[in-house]
């Protein structure tokens, strides 16, 4: 049920592999956890949860990993509608933030107040 109910975000983390150096960092339930070498910091496809091998140092990384915990139940929860209700706006949120300082420094403030990053938060049990 799952394989097809997540296609969409399936298909994308197995795209993000053959694109990516990668490694397994572990495997609980139906969630694999996988450190990249790319662009992105932390992202959520479906049951896979990538996350960059330097954003792992961080203080914050204990939280980053229930955030994606958190959007992973959310792609559980909307199936294929996770990509046009979570995704695409949470990867433009956080690219516009990147791109343009002023806007961006108060978009970034804000990251975690957005409805999909807080429902992620709250899902994840993040306390922020």
């Amino acid at each position: 049920m799952a394989a097809t109910w997540e296609l969409p975000q399936t298909l994308s983390a197995l795209l993000f592999l053959a694109m990516h150096k990668t490694e397994p960092l572990d495997r609980k339930k139906r969630l694999r956890y996988v450190h990249h070498n790319g662009f992105y910091t932390c992202f959520s496809c479906g049951e896979f949860i990538f996350f960059r091998a330097s954003y792992m140092r961080f203080r914050s990384w204990e939280d980053t990993q229930k955030h994606e915990l958190g959007h992973s139940i959310q792609s559980r929860i909307l199936g294929p509608l996770f990509i046009p209700l979570i995704a695409f706006p949470s990867t433009t949120w956080n690219l516009l933030s990147r791109m343009n300082n002023r806007l961006g420094k108060w978009m970034y403030r804000n990251y975690y107040n957005t409805p999909w990053e807080h429902w992620a938060d709250v899902l994840g049990k993040v306390k922020r």
